[in-house]
């Protein structure tokens, strides 16, 4: 579900963006895009326990063949990707859910 919802935000996003229908106050795809950041943040999450899960599930099933140590480096570089995605968004999406409780 959240990533339909990135994946729309960027297109009709960018779209309405480009065709001056609609003006954000800050820049699109940015640090200081709130949406933006929160869908990147809530992207990571899933993409961290997905390839953990992939990586624990190959570890249990098989690690002698080529076909596990391929699935293996895959999965552990995707998880590299999900935990930078999350340590990159986690401030600036927790500051602006912050700043939504405190209005």
């Amino acid at each position: 579900m959240t990533v339909v919802g990135f994946v729309g935000y960027l297109n009709i996003g960018s779209a309405l963006y480009v065709t001056d229908i609609y003006k954000l106050p800050f820049p699109m795809m940015s640090f200081s895009d709130p949406v933006f950041t929160s869908l990147r943040f809530l992207i990571g999450g899933p993409i961290c326990l997905l390839s953990g899960s992939l990586t624990f599930l190959t570890h249990l099933a098989s690690v002698k063949d080529a076909n596990a140590e391929f699935v293996l480096l895959m999965s552990l570089i995707a998880f590299g990707f999900g935990a930078a995605t999350v340590r990159v968004t986690a401030g600036p999406a927790l500051t602006w859910l912050a700043a939504i409780g405190s209005e």
